[in-house]
This record gives C-alpha cells, sequence and structure tokens, in this order.
C-alpha cells in the first residue's frame, strides 16, 4: 500500500542523493575503515582517555572535507578531478600504510630525523624487516582498485549555483585547516602528519631564560669527590679505559629470569654482580646516537632533530676531547661499516675521537657479517687486536676505546643461527629474548680477549646499553612508540679490578648522562665542564630526577625519581604520573591525586630542563669557542 510506496520514494532519493557523492570521498571512507581497523589490530590503535566517539567522528568528517574540497573545486573538470583524487588518495594510502607499519609511531618528526638513513644498506635491512607481504599488497592492491573504481564511476556534477558551492569549500577548507592548526586529535594520518610537523616546527620554548642569564648556563667547574678520591687512590690516575655500547640492551631483563629460573642474560650477570652494577638504571632516549650522545657528552638528547646530524657545527667539549687533553688516545670502534649512518664519523670525531674505525667494505663476510653488522664475538676479537697495535705503537699512553656492538638489532631475527626463545609470551618477545640471550653469550668472548691481555686487566671498564628496546611488555616492539619503562631501562655495570669492589648501588636513579662524569671523577679530573650528570660517587645531596627523551609518537617527555615517574604527551596535551614500586606497568594515573603536588614540582621542573636543553644546544649556548681547563 501506501507505506511501500513511501518507502520506495524514500530509498530512490537516498539512491539519487547518494549518486552525487564523488567517488573518492567512498572510496577513501572505505579505505580509512580498513585502517583504523588495522590498527585497532595492531595495537597501533592510539584511544584517547576522554572523548574517543568525536575523534572517530571527526576522522571521518576529515576525511570527506579532503575529498570533497577537490570535486568541489575542480567542478566539471572530471580529468583533473580523477587526477587530483588519485594523487591524494596515494598520499593517503602511503601515510595510513606507514602508520600501520610502524604501529602509529609515523610522524613528521620520525621522516624528519629518519628518512637519510632509509636508503643505506642498513636502513633498507631495517625497512624492509617492517613491511610484510600483506603491507606490500595494500601499498600495490588498493592504488590500483582506486584508480579502477575512479574510471569505473563517474560522478554526477552537482548543479547548483556558485555561492553554494563557495560556501561548501570554504566549510571543507577551515574544518581541514581549524584541525590540523588547532591540533585536535584524531585518527585522520595525513592532517595528523601535517599538524607533527607545525608543532616540530613551531616556535622555540623560551624556557632557557629559566636558566638565568649566563651566555652558557652548563658552564662549571668539576671537582673530584671524596669517594672516587678513595677508590682511585691516586691524585692522577690514567688506566686505560673501555667503554662498550650494548645494542638494545633491555634493563628489565639483564639480571632477572624466567618463570623456570633460568637467568635471560648469564653472563652479563656474573660479570655485573662481580663488580659494580645500578639497579635503575636508565637510557636517555631510544636510538643508538642519542644513546651515545648521551653518553659521551654528558647532555640531554634533542627531541626536535638528531645529534649527530644537526649538532656537527656545534661547540661542544665531550668526554673524547676532555680524556684527549690529559693525553688520552681516544679511539672509537664500531661493528657497522657504515660510517655516514648518522653522520656517525663526522660527528665522532667533532666531538674529540682522534680515530674512529668502523669495518672495511669487504667485511660482508658471510658467517660472519648479518643484520647491520659483524656478529659480536667477531667483533670483540676485531676490537681487541686493533687495541693490541695502539698498545705496541705507544705503549706508555692511556687508551679511551669505544667499541659499538649490533648484534643485537632490531628485528631481532637476523642471525642465520637465530633460535628463538619459547618462554616468550608474544613471537616478537621470543625472538628479542633469544636473540639477547645470544648477544650475552658472546659477551664471553669479549671478557675472555679483556683478561687474556696483561696491559688491560686493571682498565676502567663500563658496559651500558645504547638504549633499551620494547619486547611486547604492553603490546608494543618498536623503540619509536611509547614511553614505558622498557623504551628506556638499560643495563650499566662498572669493573676497575684493585679498586672497586662488588656493589650494586639503588640508593637513586642513574642514567647515560651520568658516566661521563663518573669517569672524569674517577680519573680525579679537575677541569671546567658542560656535564649535567652527576657522578656515580658523588655524595647524595641535591640527587635530580633522571630526565628521558621520545623524540617521536607526539613526543613524550619523562622525568624518573624513583619510585615516581611522569610523563608528559606533547602532542595529546597531556600529562601522567606513575608510582613504580606499586604499579610497574605503569597502569594507575596518579596526576589528579593532590597529596602528590610536591613529588610533581621537581618532575615538572625536570620536563622544563628537557626543554631549556633543546634551546641553549639550538642556540650554541652549551660551550664557548674552543677553550680547555682540565689538568
Amino acid at each position: 500500500g501506501s507505506l511501500s510506496v513511501r518507502v520506495l520514494a524514500m530509498r530512490a532519493a537516498f539512491t539519487r542523493l547518494l549518486s552525487y557523492v564523488p567517488t573518492g570521498v567512498w572510496i577513501a571512507v572505505v579505505l580509512e575503515t580498513i585502517f583504523l581497523l588495522l590498527l585497532a589490530a595492531t595495537d597501533g590503535y592510539d584511544v584517547a582517555r576522554h572523548g574517543e566517539v568525536w575523534r572517530v567522528v571527526l576522522t571521518y568528517a576529515l576525511v570527506i572535507a579532503m575529498f570533497g574540497a577537490i570535486h568541489i573545486a575542480t567542478g566539471t573538470r572530471r580529468m583533473l578531478t580523477e587526477s587530483l583524487t588519485f594523487g591524494l588518495l596515494l598520499a593517503f594510502i602511503f601515510v595510513n600504510v606507514a602508520q600501520e607499519i610502524t604501529s602509529g609511531a609515523f610522524d613528521y618528526g620520525f621522516v624528519h630525523d629518519n628518512l637519510p638513513n632509509a636508503f643505506s644498506p642498513a636502513g633498507r635491512h631495517i625497512v624492509g624487516a617492517d613491511i610484510k607481504p600483506g603491507e606490500y599488497a595494500l601499498l600495490v592492491v588498493l592504488p590500483l582498485g582506486s584508480a579502477i573504481a575512479l574510471r569505473k564511476r563517474r560522478s554526477a556534477i552537482l548543479a547548483v549555483g556558485w555561492k553554494p558551492r563557495a560556501f561548501a569549500m570554504a566549510a571543507c577548507v577551515a574544518l581541514v585547516v581549524g584541525l590540523t592548526v588547532a591540533r585536535v586529535s584524531t585518527h585522520e594520518t595525513i592532517t595528523t602528519f601535517a599538524a607533527s610537523a607545525l608543532r616540530y616546527h613551531a616556535t622555540r620554548s623560551a624556557a632557557a631564560g629559566n636558566l638565568g642569564g649566563a651566555a652558557y648556563p652548563y658552564q662549571a667547574t668539576f671537582e673530584p669527590s671524596h669517594r672516587a678520591r678513595e677508590v682511585a687512590g691516586s691524585d692522577a690516575p690514567r688506566p686505560h679505559v673501555i667503554l662498550l655500547f650494548l645494542e638494545s640492551w633491555n634493563g628489565l631483563y639483564a639480571g632477572h629470569k624466567h618463570e623456570d629460573g633460568r637467568p635471560y642474560t648469564p653472563i652479563f650477570d656474573k660479570h655485573a654482580n662481580d663488580h659494580l652494577s645500578v639497579d635503575s638504571f636508565y637510557g636517555n632516549s631510544v636510538q643508538t646516537c642519542r644513546g651515545h650522545f648521551a653518553t659521551l657528552c654528558s647532555l640531554l638528547p634533542l627531541y626536535r632533530g638528531k645529534e649527530f646530524t644537526d649538532l656537527e657545527a656545534t661547540n661542544l667539549h665531550c668526554l673524547p676531547e676532555v680524556l684527549g687533553e690529559v693525553g688520552y688516545k681516544t679511539l672509537f670502534y664500531s661493528a657497522t661499516d657504515e660510517p655516514e649512518f648518522d653522520n656517525a664519523d663526522r660527528f665522532l670525531k667533532h666531538i674529540g675521537f682522534s680515530e674512529s674505525t668502523f669495518q672495511p667494505p669487504t667485511a660482508r663476510v658471510p658467517g660472519e657479517f648479518w643484520g647491520t653488522g659483524v656478529q659480536d664475538d667477531v667483533f670483540y676479537e676485531r676490537f681487541f687486536t686493533h687495541l693490541d697495535a695502539e698498545l705496541s705503537a705507544a705503549p706508555g699512553r692511556p687508551l679511551f676505546a669505544v667499541a659499538a656492538n649490533t648484534s643485537h638489532h632490531y628485528p631481532f631475527r637476523s642471525n642465520p643461527k637465530h633460535v628463538a626463545d619459547n618462554a616468550g609470551r608474544t613471537p616478537f618477545q621470543r625472538n628479542y629474548v633469544g636473540s639477547l640471550g645470544r648477544a650475552d653469550e658472546w659477551l664471553e668472548v669479549f671478557f675472555h680477549q679483556l683478561e687474556a691481555r696483561p696491559a688491560l686487566r686493571d682498565a676502567l671498564v663500563i658496559l651500558v646499553g645504547d638504549h633499551s628496546y620494547p619486547a611486547d611488555e604492553h603490546g608494543i616492539h618498536y623503540n619509536q612508540l611509547g614511553a614505558y619503562e622498557e623504551a628506556f631501562r638499560t643495563a650499566f655495570m662498572l669493573r676497575w679490578p684493585g679498586h672497586l669492589h662488588r656493589e650494586r648501588m639503588n640508593e637513586r636513579t642513574y642514567s647515560q648522562i651520568d658516566i661521563a662524569p663518573t669517569v672524569s671523577d674517577l680519573l680525579q679530573l679537575r677541569h671546567t665542564t658542560h656535564f649535567v650528570g652527576r657522578s656515580l660517587f658523588a655524595e647524595p645531596n641535591g640527587k635530580e630526577p633522571v630526565p628521558l627523551v621520545q623524540p617521536y609518537d607526539g613526543v613524550h617527555l619523562v622525568a624518573v625519581d624513583y619510585p615516581y615517574k611522569h610523563v608528559r604527551h606533547d602532542s595529546a596535551e597531556q600529562e601522567h604520573l606513575y608510582n613504580l614500586a606499586t604499579d610497574p606497568l605503569e597502569e594507575k594515573d596518579l596526576i589528579a591525586d593532590p597529596s602528590l603536588a610536591n613529588v610533581l614540582l621537581p618532575l615538572r621542573r625536570t620536563i622544563e630542563r628537557i626543554r631549556a636543553n633543546q634551546e641553549l644546544i639550538q642556540q650554541n649556548r652549551i660551550w664557548p669557542a674552543k677553550h680547555s681547563a682540565v689538568r
């Protein structure tokens, strides 16, 4: 009857209305739905604490507005409409797939800092490990299907006047530009990427003013501590100093055991337990060059830019230069064969290394070289052979020798003889733990080579992770995502036979920026420095929270004064507070607890200290033009 007629009429009207919707809009909406489902399934769906429904609604509104603006602007010029629509679809697909591959970490800062490395051999290896067959299909099939759909179904042209079109165009542009500039959080990745670019290049913080009016606020006179004088037993000891960076060493595993009682890292644990180690030690950021910078220069890493590539013209006075000024030969020895990766060779020489050695082009021997460099056991043998030559050439000159291994590197399954550890909860964790265990086994070669050389038996030796790496402790297995403990906690041990004895330090929290002051302290150096860390042997009064930097994923700035951890997420404009003693998984946010206001004050000051550091470095206000005051 009449009801059926009305239903059919409404259906016809709705069908006619849909015929005016641009094909590109329909494709984009369908693709956005696919990508949101993919991100949800891969733990990359960054759900906001509040307003998630509106976040999803605005996501689709932005998608419709972007593609609708093209249709409105181009009018009856079908070829132009289809070309621009397909171009935007390609960009849309590429950025969404990149978000899916990186589990949501893909933003402007990530691209800005890492794109130059993507085409190097190591970069291709890392990127290739990220992309899986299904993602290749997304990159190929979706654009192809989009092109076919655009050609087969041509949208009707709305027969309306210029005023309604102008109004619709203005509404689309206002929505896209307004939400992007206002940095409103959505899941639409092109505008999110644009907002991250705006944030990256935004006006610098004026936080440096909080440090006072000094031209170089970090410049200070360093005096040895009373405890270090007791340990050294001499006014000016000059032992050889060896520093080994351990690639991707997650401190939540070192010193800990599987459920069945097996230690994750028995070799490291054995030596750490015989010497000096630290309960709570952090890498100050999440990448190798950032960890090297924090350790060797005792400066906070950047959260915009990359130290090795951006600071080659910045005046610095780092540990290699300090030790060179008191007679040390300073050497850096890398397991990789790419001195240009992250501008490493040039920057290492800029901060005072007299020699930086990378593996030769002939190093890529099957069974010895895989992943990003030489297998650790082979690397250690080469490193100590290199030291033999240096000791023979100048037997009376002390060495400061830094070695950086690379076997235990993402994706943690490159070793041709890799065996995953079946005790892990997820495939990635099983691969990570298996790779860590093998790297730990090879450490025995390092200690064997060290102890076989009488000239090095009383060397001051430091082992430290260059950075940590998450292994699905929170469903995250990408170190450029999030700011949980597993992104920063790493391992540390210090050995100096005849001076240091077995000790486990737990009275405060330590990090990589404390290493250079510790070496200076033990060597009894009296000098002017810009080191911002504190020696492990300094008196405990005046301790400060440890500053940590996650430069990606919208920038997380972190301050830890155990047991409290404060996290500021810049892009979300949110802050969080956790008690790591009672809540090690960081699940209970205490930021709204008024009784913790006094706890928050020094933690927030540390966050501002990170911002001030960024400003000071960008203004080249760390160290004046070359001058030295070391004795």
